[in-house]
């Protein structure tokens, strides 16, 4: 069973942590740590700065180095140790909960982890571009092109090469959930919203996926978000 640490236990590791995130209706950035921190039972406190926001306007430039989100702080933001952008903060966690499980623990496993997940931090621009994350919305068939679909097809493929050689431990990418899946499940709500079905292993895979707790519990909670973000929503027009 995967080693847990209650919020008050946290001092043996270091300060109190707080995850700086915009909005979970939007922002795939902050969901992929969210989720590992989340998954892994890494405590921490959540602040949330919505895109467009007075609140982001009033606190983004304490709160954030980069003038981006997420950020992990140790300690009270503005004021304590910063770690900013997606894949430094999985790897931040990494090194403060080592027995948490944010990584896969076999070395090779672990490899093709941050391989994939270097893929997609840097990768798929032409999903990202056409198929923005909006988890409340629904737009069957919007934003499909020939260059999308070969990203689906390259997301699909190494979906079913890690459950292949790595996922018979359990119902994720590399059996037990990690900073993979955490890096993927925005992918797999794009899928849901704009309609786009897989078969096999990487349709199984992704349902598996949008059941996990932790994706369930942000995906429920952006639902409820009202915010409207025209730069996220091109397939609509702006309410008045």
């Amino acid at each position: 069973m995967r080693a847990r640490l209650e919020a008050g236990q946290i001092g043996a590791v270091g300060a109190h942590l707080t995850l700086v995130i915009a909005n979970k209706n939007y922002s795939s950035w902050s969901m992929r740590p969210w989720l590992a921190l989340r998954s892994a039972g890494i405590p921490f406190r959540e602040r949330q700065l919505k895109f467009e926001s007075q609140d982001w306007a009033e606190h983004i430039g304490t709160h954030s180095p980069s003038g981006l989100v997420p950020v992990l702080w140790e300690g009270e933001p503005g004021t304590g140790f910063a770690t900013w952008d997606t894949l430094a903060i999985i790897e931040r966690a990494h090194e403060l909960f080592p027995a948490h499980g944010v990584w896969p623990a076999d070395p090779r496993a672990r490899a093709r982890a941050r391989s994939i997940c270097a893929e997609m931090h840097a990768g798929f621009r032409a999903l990202r571009g056409t198929m923005p994350m909006n988890i409340r919305g629904r737009y069957p068939g919007k934003g499909m092109n020939p260059e999308v679909a070969t990203d689906i097809a390259r997301i699909a493929a190494l979906w079913e090469d890690a459950r292949r050689h790595f996922g018979r431990g359990g119902a994720y990418l590399f059996g037990a959930f990690c900073a993979a899946d955490a890096y993927y499940a925005p992918v797999a709500t794009r899928f849901v919203t704009y309609g786009v079905a897989l078969t096999g292993d990487a349709g199984a895979y992704q349902q598996a996926l949008l059941e996990a707790p932790a994706v369930r519990d942000w995906c429920g909670a952006a639902a409820q978000e009202t915010e409207f973000v025209a730069a996220d929503e091109p397939y609509v027009t702006a309410p008045r």
